[in-house]
């Protein structure tokens, strides 16, 4: 076998953990100080929030639409033959983020 597979797993292993390490502190920059909690106004944390919860719940729902329209052909659900329990956890996912986006 040849060392390939293991040196492309170990790059891609660093790569994430430096994904990681490097994204947070622009994140931590954004939205909060040392021992000081979150700083920032109100509103645009709220923003913040509810662009997640919307688009979230928005994304999870298209997904439980394609598992129903698309059941024995997209390999990105559960399985080929458990599209249906796809299409219900999905819309479950879905519907609570669009649940929480309206009251945020």
């Amino acid at each position: 076998m040849t060392p390939f597979p293991r040196l492309l797993t170990s790059l891609c292993l660093v790569g994430f953990c430096a994904m990681a390490l490097l994204t947070e502190p622009a994140l931590a920059n954004k939205f909060e100080t040392i021992s000081g909690g979150v700083t920032g106004s109100t509103r645009l944390k709220r923003a913040f929030v509810q662009h997640l919860l919307l688009y979230g719940g928005g994304g999870f729902l298209v997904a439980a639409v394609l598992a129903v329209v698309v059941p024995h052909t997209n390999p990105v659900f559960l399985n080929y033959a458990n599209w249906k329990v796809s299409a219900i956890v999905l819309a479950v996912i879905g519907s609570l983020l669009l649940i929480s986006y309206l009251f945020v």
